[in-house]
This record gives C-alpha cells, sequence and structure tokens, in this order.
C-alpha cells in the first residue's frame, strides 16, 4: 500500500527545514582574524593559545587518568595523542574554525576555537 502526501505532510516538511535553517544560521560563526583555541580540562582552563600568532609546531601536555598531547600548527589544532580507551578525540583532527570544538571525554579535555572580529566599521556622519 503506498501512502499519498497531503497538504499538511508538506507544511510540516517546510517546518523542519526552516528549523533546521535557523539552527545553521545560530551557530555559524564567521572566520575571523584572530583565533583563539581554549584548552579545558574538567572545566578548569589549561591554556589559551592565539591560533594567529602560532606558526610553527607546539605541543600541550595534559595529565591525569589519561594523560595525552595536543598539537598547535599553522594556525590548527588537534590531540596528536592521547591515552584513553577509544582515541576518538585522536581521529577528530585538525580543528581551525571558530565554533569548532574536540573532546576527549575520558581525560574530561575539551578544546574549542573562539574567534574574534577585529575589523570595524566606523560610521561617520
Amino acid at each position: 500500500m503506498r501512502l499519498k502526501l497531503r497538504y499538511g505532510d508538506f507544511i510540516v516538511f517546510l517546518v523542519i527545514v526552516l528549523v533546521a535553517a535557523l539552527l545553521v544560521a545560530a551557530f555559524y560563526q564567521n572566520d575571523t582574524n584572530q583565533k583563539t583555541a581554549i584548552i579545558l580540562q574538567n572545566n578548569t582552563v589549561i591554556e589559551r593559545v592565539d591560533l594567529t600568532r602560532i606558526s610553527q609546531r607546539y605541543l600541550i601536555n595534559y595529565y591525569g587518568e589519561y594523560p595525552g598531547t595536543i598539537e598547535v600548527n599553522n594556525g590548527k589544532i588537534r590531540f596528536l595523542s592521547a591515552e584513553c580507551p577509544d582515541k576518538v578525540c585522536v581521529n577528530t583532527g585538525w580543528i581551525d574554525k571558530p565554533g569548532q570544538m574536540a573532546v576527549c571525554l575520558p581525560a574530561g579535555v575539551i578544546i574549542k576555537i573562539e574567534g574574534v572580529q577585529t575589523d570595524t566599521d566606523i560610521i561617520v556622519k
């Protein structure tokens, strides 16, 4: 038996598409001139790294039950190695845009990138 689409089905579909578009617009952040990676372990800031100033390889070690190493290079950041059982964090790869995050749940480590818009427009009347 084949079901026919009705008028209400199209309305539901349209509402779902609009909600999805609004969510994408709400969470989208423009690429900025200045990007800062914030590294947290158990809600404590380990380090803040200005990604726009790092051009050479830079390693950050974190400790605890599951120690690991974070690599920063050419404006990007990633989990290089981790002693956690599943290694999902290492397989996440590089992140480099504001709003992106990489997480190692067993170690309680979060890397998030925040951006600051440095260009300003001034209107003079």
